[in-house]
């Protein structure tokens, strides 16, 4: 069993299925489509670790190997952008799940998880859902399904903020090209030849 290299090998499996933790489950859009029996089976195969304040769940471009569900605590999603600045994208309370893609894609992290307070985190990894399909099919290609649908929901949104930026774009610059005509036409220089601007020479002025 591999985990992501924060949680290096420090992490306990338990056997039993309180019902903070099937509530818990319940509220996380990967499970809201179990039904309480499947819950309290997925429950003991779930991994569970404490984390202190401001310790790092998980860090920008380190391989991802699962997600994270907080079932008490809370933790900022942060972003390093390109000035090696820290950009706080979201705080995440009780319930809430993180690092999903993950489960199908071992791609690097694209931000860091970090602790805000003392959190206890559950995660659910890639050979997990492995073991699930294999061993209980029924479970395991239920939770891929809603995985699926989620990847989708998450992919069309992703889809309408592009079109969205780039309609944006586009009406500036439509904006920006109307107003350099509207400064041509109305400006204080005529666009007639300079000639007939100047009228004819006066009379007994040479012309060259």
């Amino acid at each position: 069993m591999s985990s992501d290299e924060e949680w290096s090998s420090i992490f306990d499996i338990e056997t039993g299925a309180s019902q903070d933790v099937v509530q818990v489950l319940s509220r996380a859009r990967l499970f809201d489509t179990l039904t309480e029996g499947q819950l309290l089976k997925l429950a003991p195969i779930l991994h569970h670790r404490d984390f202190f304040p401001r310790e790092v769940v998980v860090r920008q471009d380190a391989p991802g190997a699962g997600l994270y569900i907080i079932l008490s605590g809370s933790v900022d999603v942060i972003l390093r952008d390109t000035r090696n600045e820290d950009i706080v994208l979201a705080t995440f309370g009780e319930g809430r799940m993180f690092g999903e893609i993950s489960l199908v894609d071992g791609s690097p992290r694209t931000a860091t998880g970090v602790s805000t307070t003392r959190s206890h985190l559950m995660g659910f990894f890639k050979a997990d859902l492995m073991d699930l399909i294999e061993h209980a099919p029924r479970l395991g290609f239920k939770i891929l399904h809603r995985l699926v649908q989620l990847l989708q929901e998450k992919f069309t949104e992703s889809l309408a903020d592009f079109r969205s930026q780039e309609r944006l774009i586009r009406h500036r610059g439509r904006a920006s090209g109307s107003k350099v005509e509207a400064h041509k036409g109305n400006g204080s220089f005529s666009q007639e030849p300079a000639a007939q601007r100047q009228g004819p020479a006066r009379q007994g002025q040479a012309t060259r």
